[in-house]
């Protein structure tokens, strides 16, 4: 009896069988908790997996799939006091800014000195803030991998801010390092600029020069006014002149040269005796935004003037200029003007997809003998609809997030966590809506304990070990 039965159920595993191409397109379409569980099914799936082409088919379906609106969109890195001893996390919203995930900051950090710089295709830069040569690491909190940069040789540089970016054009990522020499005489406050870029694919860092035409300033450590759009990275810096101007330092990432770009003419919009005091830089919408918030009097300073224009303003107004093309001086547009009422200090840290902009507002209080309290809204700036995202930790920084594998062919895996595998039978449940690959008939009961309703049938396949 079982001489017959034993070549009908080989047969049937046979039918059974799908070509490989056709189960990685199958798996490139699952979120990436699932891939990671279908490396277990075997040496063939596990090294399809982690090559490069398909971790890069992966994302690219990732980023394409606009219909999950359940999927992570932001990283949101909290502040913390100074020294303090305590875990950070980095939290997960989606669209709408439920909270759906927290990742711990991987324990072979200084957590007092963990700061994020930017998020690319899954991937964020983290570094331990020092003055000198910090420690940079590349991090997938999806995959739970960790990459610590090499690190830089020593030099009498004192270190600026760092920029964190995706090579569109080799499928690559770098990480770009700001740095300036001590200043040439003791009445110089300011000492050349240098960069240092560090690429993904070689694992190393070079030197890169900086031809610049003005003596250039990046403020230190403001890491949060790095915008990367349009396939460069943009700092706010100061022109050392004997009036200092404010101008953007932008990064190619594609040909590694630096240039200068001058900010809007935002002065046409304000009285002589004003300037509107340059705040930060944003992608808007996929395009290059710029931020003032308030007003510095000039020296051209008229108090009746002055009263006269604030009837119509408020001293933390703010225009939002957009480059409507990318590297086109004449583009620059003043899109929107915010008027911010009955608040202390404004504060952005950030810029949803949607174009929405993220606001630290510490506001008055209402009654009498109040305490001002510190609010995090949303902003829409088309209809100036405010929504207060509930935050009860005042925020650094928000950047866009999407789950990806990169890193998952290379880098170190964080110690203490294990890997969820499935075994060859929970995949045919998933890929045949719970049918046995051995008897072709249905299971019953959870997937974990899905059991063939035929008790004669004994499938070939058996569980992995959870490692």
């Amino acid at each position: 009896m079982s001489q017959t039965k034993e070549p009908r159920r080989i047969l049937r595993q046979k039918k059974d069988h799908l070509p490989h191409d056709i189960v990685l397109n199958i798996l490139a379409n699952l979120p990436v908790k699932s891939v990671l569980r279908f490396r277990c099914v075997s040496k063939t799936w596990d090294s399809s997996i982690t090559t490069p082409n398909f971790i890069s088919t992966h994302l690219n379906l990732n980023l394409n799939n606009n219909n999950n609106t359940n999927n992570l969109a932001y990283l949101i890195n909290n502040s913390i006091p100074y020294n303090s001893n305590i875990p950070i996390f980095i939290d997960g919203y989606d669209h709408k800014f439920n909270r759906i995930s927290q990742y711990p900051i991987p324990s072979a950090f200084l957590l007092s000195n963990a700061h994020s710089v930017s998020s690319c295709n899954g991937l964020v830069c983290l570094t331990e803030l020092r003055k000198t040569s910090p420690h940079i690491y590349l991090w997938n909190p999806s995959i739970r991998k960790l990459k610590r940069l090499p690190d830089l040789s020593p030099t009498k540089r004192d270190w600026l801010s760092t920029g964190f970016a995706y090579q569109s054009n080799t499928n690559d990522y770098k990480v770009v390092m700001i740095s300036h020499m001590p200043a040439p005489k003791p009445n110089h406050h300011w000492g050349e600029l240098g960069a240092d870029v560090y690429t993904l694919s070689s694992n190393s860092w070079r030197r890169v020069g900086m031809s610049l035409t003005h003596i250039f300033m990046v403020s230190p450590f403001n890491n949060w006014n790095t915008t990367f759009v349009s396939g460069a990275l943009h700092w706010l810096g100061d022109v050392c002149k004997a009036a200092p101007y404010r101008m953007i330092l932008s990064f190619d990432v594609n040909n590694d040269k630096f240039k200068e770009m001058a900010l809007p003419d935002v002065q046409q919009l304000l009285p002589q005796c004003l300037m509107a005091d340059p705040n930060s830089l944003m992608e808007f919408k996929g395009k290059l935004a710029f931020i003032t918030l308030g007003y510095l009097r000039s020296n051209h300073f008229n108090e009746d003037e002055y009263n006269d224009f604030m009837r119509s303003h408020t001293p933390h107004s703010s225009f939002i200029w957009v480059m409507g093309e990318y590297g086109v001086h004449e583009s620059w547009s003043k899109l929107f003007f915010v008027r911010f009422e009955n608040v202390v200090p404004v504060r952005f840290f950030g810029c949803t997809s949607r174009g929405e902009l993220l606001v630290i507002k510490k506001v008055y209080p209402v009654t009498n003998g109040g305490e001002k309290r510190y609010v995090v809204v949303s902003l829409d700036l088309e209809t100036l609809h405010e929504n207060d995202l509930g935050f009860q930790k005042v925020p650094d920084i928000a950047t866009t997030f999407v789950e990806s594998l990169v890193l998952l062919d290379e880098a170190t895996e964080l110690s203490g966590f294990g890997r969820d595998c499935v075994s060859h039978r929970d995949w045919c449940i998933y890929l045949r809506g719970a049918m046995c690959c051995a008897c072709g008939s249905a299971y019953h009961g959870t997937e974990a304990e899905a059991e063939c309703d035929r008790a004669h049938c004994i499938p070939q396949f058996h569980s992995h070990p959870r490692i």
